[in-house]
């Protein structure tokens, strides 16, 4: 082949590179994008429900009576330090983000009559919506809220 020749196959393929690049990137960045994005989801996602197992825990450990020999006040103490726990567990940016009204709740208040009733339950849930935390990219799906929740079975004081 002459010199001629391999710089003619040259020329016409110059541009090749650019736009096989222009064709790829924007592909290869939305697929980086999507796993940074599940990712953040991800590990909010498990940092709420791991704040709200330490809330559910925090209510098992409360002393049983304390302060109270009333079996409803030990029950409001064992929701409050529920709430504390699960709220003290986040990290400053996201617990600033979270509402702390009802993040604790007694779901059977029943347990105030122990001759009735073997147990009462505390439910705590922690809700923070996802614009917070996340920008809104288009195209990128992000739910409306990131949520975690627990509950603990407690044995009612007398």
């Amino acid at each position: 082949m002459s010199l001629r020749g391999i710089l003619a196959v040259r020329t016409r393929s110059s541009g090749a590179a650019a736009l096989e690049f222009a064709i790829v990137m924007p592909i290869f960045l939305a697929m980086v994008i999507g796993v940074v994005y599940f990712g953040v989801m991800l590990a909010m996602q498990q940092a709420l429900t791991l704040a709200a197992e330490e809330g559910a825990r925090a209510a098992l450990r409360y002393p049983a009576g304390a302060a109270s020999n009333n079996a409803a006040a030990t029950l409001g103490l064992r929701v409050s330090a529920a709430s504390a726990a699960a709220l003290a567990t986040l990290p400053s940016s996201i617990r600033n983000s979270i509402s702390p009204n009802n993040v604790a709740q007694a779901i059977d208040t029943s347990c105030t009559a122990p001759a009735s009733v073997t147990a009462c339950v505390i439910k705590v849930t922690l809700s923070l919506p996802s614009n917070t935390v996340l920008p809104i990219v288009p195209g990128v799906p992000l739910p409306a809220t990131f949520s975690g929740s627990a509950v603990v079975q407690i044995a009612p004081d007398t």
